[in-house]
C-alpha cells in the first residue's frame, strides 16, 4: 500500500540536483514568447510595435546583451528582463504577461545558436555527473564494508559519454 494511502506524504520526490544551481525549471509551458513575436511585427503603424516600445526593447536586448554569459546566473538574468518587461514595456501598450518561464526559453534556445545550446546541455551533464561523484559507493552500516552502487556507476558512465559526445561534437564544427 502507497504512503498517499496511509495518509502519509510521499517517501520521495523529484528535486533538483544539488550542483545544478544555474538551471531553470520550465516544466510549466510558459505560453507565447513577446519577444519573438515583438520582433517578428515590424510594421510602424501597428500599435502592437509603437515607437516607444521599439525604443524600450531595444533596451531590453541591451539588457540581455550585457548580462548573459557573463557572470549575472540564468535565474537572475530572467529576474531582471522580467522585471524590466513588466515595468517599462508592458505598461506601454497593455501587453500580455510574458512569464518567466518563456522569457528563459527566449534567452536559452529562441535567440541562441547550437554552439550556445550545446554549451547549456554541456553545463547541465557536468553539474548532474558533479553531484552523483560521492554516491557511486554504498557503505554498509553493519559491517562498515563499501561497495560500488552499480546503478549510480553505470548512470555515471552513461552521463560522462553523453558529455563526452557533446564536446566531440562541439570541436567537428569547430574545425
Amino acid at each position: 500500500m502507497p504512503n498517499e494511502d496511509l495518509g502519509e506524504p510521499p517517501a520521495t520526490r523529484l528535486v533538483r540536483a544539488p550542483a545544478d544551481a544555474d538551471a531553470i525549471d520550465m516544466s510549466e509551458d510558459g505560453g507565447v514568447c513577446f519577444a519573438c513575436v515583438f520582433a517578428k511585427r515590424k510594421v510602424e503603424s501597428d500599435p502592437f510595435n509603437a515607437s516607444e516600445a521599439r525604443d524600450a526593447y531595444d533596451d531590453m536586448e541591451k539588457l540581455i546583451a550585457d548580462n548573459y554569459a557573463r557572470g549575472v546566473s540564468n535565474p537572475h538574468l530572467v529576474d531582471l528582463v522580467y522585471s524590466f518587461y513588466e515595468q517599462e514595456i508592458r505598461p506601454i501598450g497593455n501587453y500580455d504577461a510574458w512569464t518567466k518561464t518563456s522569457i528563459a526559453r527566449h534567452l536559452l534556445y529562441h535567440t541562441n545558436s547550437e554552439d550556445v545550446i550545446v554549451q547549456e546541455m554541456t553545463n547541465i551533464l557536468y553539474s548532474q555527473i558533479q553531484s552523483l561523484r560521492p554516491k557511486t559507493w554504498v557503505e554498509n552500516v553493519c559491517d562498515g564494508s563499501c561497495e560500488p552502487h552499480h546503478k549510480n556507476i553505470l548512470l555515471m558512465d552513461k552521463l560522462m559519454r553523453g558529455l563526452d559526445d557533446h564536446f566531440t561534437k562541439r570541436k567537428a564544427r569547430k574545425t
